[in-house]
């Protein structure tokens, strides 16, 4: 299997738990696996284009990459933004203070986040 086909296939995976999850109405893991389907999303587009694939898990330092091959891309740059300030205070519950447990994703943050994967993966033709 190429890296291509196994960051999409991975990206598939993390789509699919965020669909679950949004069925299950738990809206921290919708945010949250979007956010990693889209980074790893990103990452097959750079690994088609035969690009080094970085180590970084924040989704604007990703998307500049694979701007280079695609301007068009940079379109997302507020939206993978809006995705990624879900990365730090979601894997890690204690980096966000409990006085901030009310700013946790609702309903409406999980579905914005699922329709901007849904955007960004049709970009970038993953999956």
């Amino acid at each position: 299997m190429s890296a291509e086909n196994r960051w999409a296939a991975f990206a598939a995976e993390d789509a699919a738990i965020a669909e679950a999850a949004r069925g299950l109405g738990l809206w921290n893991q919708v945010c949250l696996h979007a956010q990693q389907a889209a980074g790893k999303s990103l990452k097959a587009f750079l690994a088609e284009r035969h690009r080094p694939i970085p180590m970084a898990r924040h989704l604007a330092e990703l998307l500049a990459l694979c701007a280079e091959a695609d301007q068009n891309l940079s379109r997302f740059e507020d939206r993978c933004y809006a995705l990624d300030k879900y990365l730090i205070p979601l894997t890690y519950p204690d980096a966000v203070p409990s006085s901030q447990s009310a700013s946790l994703p609702t309903e409406k943050d999980a579905l914005e986040a699922l329709g901007i994967l849904k955007e960004l993966r049709e970009a970038l033709r993953v999956g």
